[in-house]
């Protein structure tokens, strides 16, 4: 595979660039899912109808199928179910008429054995004759960053697995605690308190980050299954070994301190880059922290903000694809 990465700085060239690299990639009249969050009503920030519209041009300038794809959500949101969120999706101009593409919602899926639990994996994807990431990238509180990897390792796995995937990462005393405060300091969302001899967990809500596991220094608290980056990476590594093709494009604009799928994603934590594309997920969000990292002057953004290092599950998924963890960067050039 290919792992080297693109940089675009802005629509024209990265349009342009797509009309000459699709062709390398899809053959005329695939069936191509283009893989996107829609935005949850309210959120100013995800990518917009007038901008996929162009992307959806340059595969059917070069003779493809395509359809824009997402599945419903498992929070409470009007994209909690297909109909819901094909509604909500019309109301940004994500409607066939406008885009020049059909829209689909679906939570069918399969099951698939990983090594951590079973993921039922959207079969949209799967069953395409290729996929394209369109993916942009934003902070997230569980993860640190929302980027290709979590636009597939959440973005192409069917509702309940997206709630296992949260609550497999949630914590679970193990015991042992010498209540050095690592685990209070780390959470991300003031949902643990040290009380009496070990730390209570429920003071406010749990997105399953696992920052608490990862950083006990006793071990005294472990996953409820596996670390969350390592179930986002499986999911995502499972449902992409699937892609009968994939390009992954990277939006780096915009760039919110929280996700897509919160209405009120607060402030923009970066100033605008452009575009980064890559032959696979993991070069592409690999390329996009390198970016990000020069021109926002600071080494792990995302990490300061959310107190969780994107770069977890970026290695986690190049080790589950057989890459050299330690290497993406060197590999993409």
């Amino acid at each position: 595979m290919n792992h080297e990465a693109m940089f675009l700085a802005d629509d024209d060239a990265l349009v342009a660039f797509l009309a000459r690299t699709f062709p390398g990639v899809f053959a005329p009249r695939d069936r191509i899912a283009v893989k996107l969050h829609m935005g949850e009503p309210g959120n100013p920030y995800a990518v917009d109808a007038a901008f996929a519209r162009r992307v959806v041009s340059c595969l059917a300038g070069c003779g493809c199928d395509p359809f824009l794809f997402d599945t419903p959500v498992i929070y409470a949101s009007p994209r909690g179910t297909a109909d819901g969120y094909l509604a909500s999706a019309a109301e940004r101009g994500f409607t066939k008429e406008e885009i020049g593409a059909p829209v689909v919602v679906s939570n069918r899926s399969l099951a698939v054995s990983g090594e951590t639990m079973t993921f039922r994996l959207a079969a949209d994807p799967i069953e395409a004759d290729g996929v394209l990431l369109l993916s942009h990238v934003k902070g997230h509180v569980a993860c640190g960053m929302g980027g290709a990897i979590k636009n597939v390792g959440m973005g192409c796995v069917a509702k309940e697995t997206k709630g296992a995937i949260h609550e497999g990462g949630e914590p679970v005393y193990a015991g042992g605690c010498t209540q050095c405060g690592a685990c209070v300091e780390r959470c991300p969302t003031g949902n643990i308190v040290l009380e009496g001899d070990r730390p209570r967990f429920g003071i406010t809500w749990c997105p399953g980050c696992s920052n608490c596991a990862i950083v006990c220094p006793e071990r005294a608290i472990r996953p409820r299954v596996a670390l969350f980056d390592e179930l986002l990476a499986e999911a995502a590594v499972l449902a992409a070994g699937r892609f009968k093709k994939a390009y992954a494009v990277n939006v780096l604009r915009r760039i919110s301190r929280l996700c897509d799928c919160v209405a009120d994603a607060g402030p923009i934590v970066a100033p605008d880059v452009g575009f980064v594309c890559a032959g696979d997920m993991i070069s592409a969000d690999a390329a996009s922290l390198d970016l990000l990292a020069r021109a926002s002057g600071r080494a792990d953004l995302f990490a300061e903000i959310h107190k969780h290092s994107p770069w977890e599950h970026v290695r986690a998924a190049a080790r589950m694809s057989g890459r050299d963890a330690t290497a993406v960067l060197r590999e993409i050039g």
